[in-house]
C-alpha cells in the first residue's frame, strides 16, 4: 500500500509531499468503524490516473464494517507490505475513506473525501484531505470540526482520483 499512497501523494498533492507524510493524522475519523460496508464495492479496482495497465487494487470485506485492501502491481506482484484495511466515515452526509499511513516514521491515518460513488458501486472519484492540520489533531471530535471546516476547501484537497471497478466480486449475494 505504501507505494500507491506514495503515488497518490506526489503526483495528486505535490505540496502534502513535499513535506513528507508528516501530515498523517494520529487519529481515525470514528475510533471504530460505524458505517456499514457496501457490498458493491468488493472486486478489483483500477486508479484511472496510473497509467500502468498492470496496476490495480482489490478490496474485498472484512465483516460488516471494513474493508480490505491490496494493491497488486507491475502484472500482479504484490510487494508486501501493500496490504491494509479502510473504513468509511460521514461528516454531514458527506463521506470519507480512513486508510492507515505505513510509513514508519509516521504512523496514523490519511483521508479522501469521497465525492461519488455511482450507482451500483462501479465508479468512485474521491480527493486526498491534504490539510497540513491532520498532523496536529488530537481526538476525533478536532479532526471532525476541522473536516467540517475545510470540506469544500479545494486548497485541503489533492486532485480528482478517478477510481474504476474492473470486476465486481459476487460475493454480495450471499444468504
Amino acid at each position: 500500500m505504501k507505494s500507491l499512497l506514495v503515488f497518490m501523494l506526489m503526483y495528486f498533492a505535490p505540496g502534502f509531499w513535499s513535506s513528507g507524510i508528516k501530515n498523517a493524522c494520529k487519529v481515525s475519523i470514528d475510533e471504530r468503524p460505524v458505517v456499514k460496508i457496501d457490498e458493491h464495492l468488493q472486486g478489483i479496482w483500477k486508479l484511472k490516473e496510473d497509467t500502468n495497465y498492470h496496476d490495480y487494487f482489490i478490496i474485498e470485506n472484512d465483516g460488516d464494517y471494513q474493508y480490505s485492501i491490496t494493491y497488486m502491481n507491475c502484472g500482479g506482484d504484490n510487494r508486501g507490505l501493500e496490504h491494509g484495511m479502510f473504513f468509511f466515515s460521514e461528516i454531514n452526509g458527506v463521506k470519507y475513506i480512513n486508510i492507515g499511513n505505513w510509513d514508519e516514521d509516521y504512523r496514523g491515518y490519511l483521508f479522501y473525501k469521497v465525492k461519488s460513488i455511482s450507482k451500483g458501486s462501479w465508479d468512485m472519484v474521491a480527493n486526498l484531505v491534504t490539510d497540513p492540520a491532520l498532523a496536529k489533531v488530537k481526538d476525533q471530535a478536532e479532526l471532525r470540526q476541522l473536516l467540517q471546516k475545510d470540506a469544500d476547501n479545494p486548497t485541503f484537497l489533492g486532485k480528482d482520483l478517478h477510481f474504476r471497478k474492473k470486476f465486481e466480486f459476487n460475493s454480495f449475494n450471499r444468504k
